[in-house]
């Protein structure tokens, strides 16, 4: 109960303004969680448009600031004080190795996705590529008929028919984030399977 009066106490002070140093924040919610909120709500925005700036997509950005605002209050305690280097600067650094981490993933990503695109987007204009494209969407259709259907009903979907990932997620009863990982999964498998042949 003491404890709890105290953490409370203590809320009430930053709530008045009397502040704590963003280190001695994030090192007091180690043992009342309700703290580090305050934390957050200081460098959200901050760490968000940092991210933007390097990875061009929301969605993934909100998710990179999320993991590193988790190992800055996991790894708060090692964080060493050294003349000139503050918590706000080490908090930044995990930020940024978190962001160049997705960065890279980000762009092997796209190289597996350019690389199936230019099979699957069967968009080439003009009729004398009609032929080409029946052989092409033929070669899609029997590689189509080597993959796994959980695999195959998604990727037929969102690359041949041109439907958007809320409708396909949707309909399979899966969140969108599944679904892009599921598509990952069958680019890959369509790519090895394309390479078989």
């Amino acid at each position: 109960m003491t404890k709890w009066y105290l953490q409370l106490e203590e809320e009430i002070k930053l709530d008045e303004g009397g502040g704590f140093e963003d280190e001695e924040l994030v090192l007091r919610s180690l043992d009342n969680p309700r703290l580090f909120e305050l934390f957050v709500e200081k460098y959200q925005e901050v760490f968000l448009r940092t991210a933007k700036r390097v990875l061009k997509n929301s969605e993934e950005s909100e998710d990179v600031v999320q993991d590193a605002f988790v190992k800055i209050y996991f790894n708060a305690k090692k964080f060493k004080k050294q003349p000139g280097i503050k918590f706000k600067s080490w908090a930044f650094k995990i930020l940024m190795n978190c962001v160049f981490t997705r960065y890279q993933k980000q762009k092997r990503r796209m190289k597996s996705i350019e690389y199936t695109d230019e099979v699957l987007y069967l968009r080439d204009a003009g009729t004398d590529m009609d032929f080409k494209r029946k052989e092409m969407r033929d070669e899609i259709e029997s590689i189509f008929a080597e993959m796994p259907e959980d695999l195959r009903g998604p990727m037929r979907e969102h690359y041949l028919e041109d439907k958007p990932y809320a409708e396909i997620s949707d309909k399979g009863g899966m969140s969108i984030a599944a679904l892009k990982m599921k598509l990952f999964r069958a680019r890959n498998k369509f790519k090895e399977i394309y390479e078989q042949k």
